[in-house]
């Protein structure tokens, strides 16, 4: 019967490993070649109604798949990724990226350029995807259809291979059920001619064994089975008096013990399930008893805590002060600062309590683990500081960007003038000290486009960069905090080093918060304090490394590791808040780069910054400032409630041959525009009265010729407002201060264009 049962057991493992999968897999490809045909006939279908511009009827031919249960998700997404016809009304109008997560855009982009479907499975194996092209139209006068979605299929092979499964799985039951019914037919004849004999006495010394010492056979018969039933129940007869005199002695004894097992089984069961920390000590310092809790609380094994016994565990480091209870008989409560065996910290609050255990004086000590709530306290209480920063910067930038403004103005008119003055001196001592006043205009403009870069929050964006300038104005953005902390600073930059693809604000931001650092260090060590920052391309691995080092006091081993995280600091409450090397390094890694740490032998600490060298794309060369002379005078109208900025900019264009006219507002500039035309205007972003946005949305309307011929002049674009609004424009910016040539070369530029020079300028009333 066994072996009949094997066989079925057998025939019912080779079915289900063996053909269940097999016919799950003919029941997956048929499903797969039937999706492939309705993906290819849902296809031709939608691009015909979709071609003839019918949306509605498109949308019921997605909706009726609803109906067929074995589609899960249908959906048409249109070229800007968004839902137009769903078999789940809810997702239409919805952005695909973000409504379906299945949905892979690089599949779909390739099932429009290949203009084939494109199917997957999801790692499941239970769902089938499918992509494929769809024609959805023209794009306005266009011969031919150019727009292309996709529609995106979810097919369920669940039910498919279930029911290939199942009906594998019907056909072995059907056998292995024939097979088991000829086994028991077999057990049946078996069991009536000799197993039930022998299971009825096996069943009878099993009771015997099991403690029913009434247990009798009772079978019949001159046969083997019968002689060995009868001197069975005889031997049964004799342990059942031994038995009975054995139970009687031993029933005294445990009710002698019970009483006693009772309190210590309760005693140890309220000890090891506390999820408090338990030690229970005696008077004179030995450790008596502990539980599982405070040997987990200390990184201890399980098998350490059976294995030993409790003198050998070494707990908190402050056992003398926690038998004080003894002798004052007063609990305790202390925190203990501890380490635990791998040599993490660990927080613990103890309450150390007097009682008395068998008879005697003891001490129970009780603590609790307090370590994740010290950390999530000071945790809170750095996000508070980081947060208090953040608050301070953001108020520096509003400042900064209003003294910005403020100074930007004054600093353009000194540079301007200072250029112009420079160009008609004849007088070399003269022109001498012309051009000193504009360097130290320069000078100040820099340092005032430092700061607006570094409070400007704004995405990256890549430009070719020149490194030791970025160094440099750095270098010249700290150099008052540096020479005030007797700090020698040495530029060891290297002059062949090319230019490399990076946004230069972030970086700029970077070298500041390097050189804040170093200054910070160096300030608790007795002069003499140096700072050197060198700059050198590595040719052979296509990198540009700058180092910063420092004679300062260095980083402890313990800090380095942690030093580049966010809102870690080692300096004091209220001078540092972990934010800027944390920042440095996600610029750095954006970049492509990584920076570093190390200790020189000499002391002090050295950061190295290691930057990609990103091929850049050389920028055109600038047209020439001077206007020719035989370029045509033009009319050039200038917005701006700057006077000295306005008449500045005015004497220049005159001096290149326009006709300027000036406004003080945008009012008075539409004033002037209504009595006569202009080539060009030059407008303040900033003004009182009605500014240059609004200016420009007023040109919409009344001038619509002028609005490719407007070139905006800020001091201050830190504002999302100005940036935005220049971005959507795309009209040239002069940001103050600027120089004369730049200014020439812009409107140069803007007079040049196409669309001017054919049209020619207007008639001047």
């Amino acid at each position: 019967m066994l072996l009949m049962l094997g066989f079925a057991a057998i025939l019912s493992a080779v079915n289900l490993l063996y053909h269940v999968p097999r016919a799950e897999r003919v029941a997956q490809n048929n499903a797969s070649r039937q999706f492939a045909q309705d993906m290819s006939r849902l296809q031709s279908t939608l691009e015909y109604l979709l071609l003839k511009g019918e949306l509605v009827i498109a949308q019921h031919e997605v909706s009726v798949l609803a109906h067929n249960h074995g589609y899960r998700l249908v959906i048409l997404v249109d070229d800007q990724q968004k839902i137009i016809a769903s078999t789940q009304r809810i997702l239409l109008g919805q952005p695909v990226t973000t409504s379906v997560p299945s949905y892979d855009a690089e599949r779909a982009a390739k099932a429009i350029h290949t203009r084939r479907a494109q199917t997957a499975l999801n790692p499941a194996g239970d769902l089938l995807f499918g992509y494929v092209g769809v024609l959805l139209g023209r794009r306005g006068e266009e011969l031919k259809p150019s727009r292309s979605g996709t529609i995106f299929l979810t097919y369920d092979l669940s039910g498919a291979r279930s029911e290939a499964r199942t009906q594998v799985l019907d056909q072995s039951l059907y056998w292995a059920g024939w097979v088991t019914a000829l086994a028991l037919v077999i057990w049946l004849v078996l069991h009536f001619l000799l197993t039930r004999r022998t299971t009825l006495l096996v069943k009878t010394a099993e009771r015997l064994a099991s403690g029913d010492l009434d247990a009798r056979s009772a079978l019949r018969g001159r046969d083997e089975l019968g002689r060995l039933s009868r001197a069975f129940d005889a031997m049964a007869t004799q342990i059942s008096r031994t038995q009975t005199q054995l139970k009687n002695d031993i029933e005294e004894r445990v009710r002698m013990l019970r009483a006693l097992e009772d309190s210590e089984a309760q005693y140890r069961s309220m000890f090891n399930a506390s999820i408090d920390g338990l030690m229970l000590w005696s008077a004179d310092g030995v450790l008596v008893d502990i539980n599982p809790a405070l040997w987990r609380m200390y990184g201890d094994a399980r098998e350490d805590f059976i294995a030993l016994a409790p003198g050998k565990f070494i707990g908190p480091t402050s056992n003398a002060e926690l038998l004080r209870p003894v002798d004052d008989g007063q609990a305790l409560h202390i925190d203990i600062s501890d380490t635990r065996k791998d040599g993490s910290a660990l927080e613990l609050e103890v309450h150390a309590v007097p009682m008395q255990y068998q008879g005697k004086p003891h001490v129970l000590v009780i603590a609790r683990d307090i370590t994740e709530k010290k950390q999530a306290v000071e945790h809170m209480a750095r996000q508070r500081e980081a947060l208090h920063q953040r608050e301070k910067l953001a108020a520096l930038g509003s400042l900064l960007a209003g003294v910005s403004h403020e100074l930007n103005n004054p600093l353009s008119v000194v540079v301007g003038r200072a250029i112009m003055l420079e160009g008609e001196i004849v007088d070399s001592e003269v022109r001498d000290k012309i051009r000193k006043i504009r360097q130290a205009a320069e000078r100040g403009a820099r340092i005032v486009k430092t700061f607006l870069a570094i409070a400007r929050q704004q995405p990256p964006e890549r430009k070719p960069v020149a490194l030791n300038g970025v160094l440099e104005a750095a270098v010249e953005l700290m150099g008052y905090g540096l020479r005030t902390a007797d700090i020698a600073v040495t530029l060891d930059l290297d002059p062949k080093l090319p230019e490399l693809s990076a946004d230069a604000d972030q970086l700029a931001q970077v070298f500041t918060n390097l050189l804040a650092n170093a200054q910070q260090a160096l300030l608790e060590v007795a002069p003499p304090r140096r700072l050197m920052i060198a700059s050198r391309w590595v040719q052979s691995a296509g990198t540009v490394h700058i180092t910063f080092t420092d004679n300062g006091p260095g980083i402890p081993e313990a800090v380095r590791s942690r030093i580049f995280e966010p809102f870690y600091t080692s300096k004091p409450v209220g001078v540092g808040t972990g934010i800027g090397l944390s920042f440095s390094y996600g610029v750095i890694v954006a970049h492509g780069g990584r920076i570093a740490l190390e200790s020189p032998s000499t002391g002090g600490a050295r950061f190295i910054v290691i930057l990609p060298l990103v091929p850049t794309t050389p920028a055109p060369d600038p047209d020439p400032a001077p206007i020719l002379a035989d370029a045509p005078s033009r009319a050039i109208l200038i917005v701006d409630d700057e006077r000295d900025i306005a008449e500045m900019l005015g004497e220049l264009l005159t001096a290149a041959g326009h006709r300027v006219d000036m406004a003080a507002s945008g009012n008075q500039a539409l004033r002037r525009l209504a009595q006569r035309s202009y080539d060009a205007v030059l407008s303040d972003l900033k003004m009182p009265d009605l500014d240059g946005p609004g200016l420009y949305r007023r040109l919409q309307q009344t001038h619509p010729h002028l609005l490719d011929r407007v070139i905006f002049i800020s001091g201050d674009t830190l504002g999302m407002g100005a940036s935005e609004f220049l971005a959507q424009t795309g009209r040239p910016l002069l940001e103050k201060p600027f120089v004369p040539a730049e200014v020439l070369r812009l409107v140069e530029q803007l007079l040049k264009a196409p669309a001017l020079a054919q049209a020619g300028s207007p008639p001047v009333g």
